[in-house]
């Protein structure tokens, strides 16, 4: 046959159109596989950004209360008014009320100027207990030194407190100030005396759990504020 007449040969698959369904199907694979490798990866940023949130988060809860903390016990004469007005800033509802009663009652600000009371407060310990993004329990191991006429030991008070705060328009305040008493931590813990069946009791101790009760420590002797002048407020 003459060059310029040539057909195309075709083969057979061709003519049953095999291949081109076959070009269709690998499209659509690819495609179905595109579009999950898009959902796993949107599925994996939001996942991160959000325990990135979380932690974010839970990081300036944190960092929030240890500043409050410091400011809210811990002042000098000169600073006194100032720490307390920034404090009122960052309480609200209950903590608040709170706040608002004990520096009232002790006329903070007045007796700290008159009485040239200094008062320290060292962070021991802090940790986050539960938070979210909006919402945190913070729990705070302070020892708050107080001074009286600028070298008077008045007192050192070693604090467990929690602050349970709320995030409102990107800022944390407080709303709740617990402070832990060795009575109230005992309080929450469960204290089982009776023995379990075919436990062996331990050698040296008796049935009786009052008799081997270790003695009770001796208060330390805390020293008295001295007649006519108001108490230093601690946590």
């Amino acid at each position: 046959m003459p060059a310029g007449n040539a057909q195309t040969e075709t083969t057979l698959p061709e003519k049953l159109g095999i291949v081109s369904r076959r070009g269709r199907l690998t499209a659509a694979v690819l495609a179905v596989l595109l579009v999950a490798s898009a959902a796993s990866a949107i599925v994996l940023g939001v996942r991160y950004l959000g325990a990135r949130a979380d932690e974010q988060a839970r990081d300036s809860a944190l960092s929030s209360a240890r500043d409050y903390v410091t400011t809210m016990f811990g002042y000098t004469p000169k600073n006194v008014a100032a720490h307390v007005e920034r404090s009122r800033k960052v309480v609200t509802g209950d903590a608040k009320a709170q706040y608002d009663k004990i520096i009232s009652d002790t006329n903070l600000v007045a007796e700290v100027g008159k009485q040239k009371i200094i008062s320290e407060v060292i962070i021991q310990d802090a940790g986050v207990v539960t938070s979210t993004r909006d919402t945190a329990t913070v729990l705070l191991f302070i020892n708050q030194s107080v001074t009286r006429g600028g070298n008077e030991l008045v007192q050192i008070n070693p604090s467990r407190l929690t602050y349970s705060m709320t995030k409102d328009d990107g800022r944390w305040l407080i709303n709740s100030i617990d402070v832990i008493t060795d009575d109230s931590f005992r309080g929450k813990v469960e204290v089982t005396t009776s023995v379990p069946s075919g436990a062996k009791p331990i050698p040296g101790l008796g049935r009786d759990p009052a008799s081997n009760s270790a003695p009770a420590p001796t208060p330390s002797a805390t020293p008295t504020t001295p007649s006519g002048e108001v108490p230093v407020p601690t946590p």
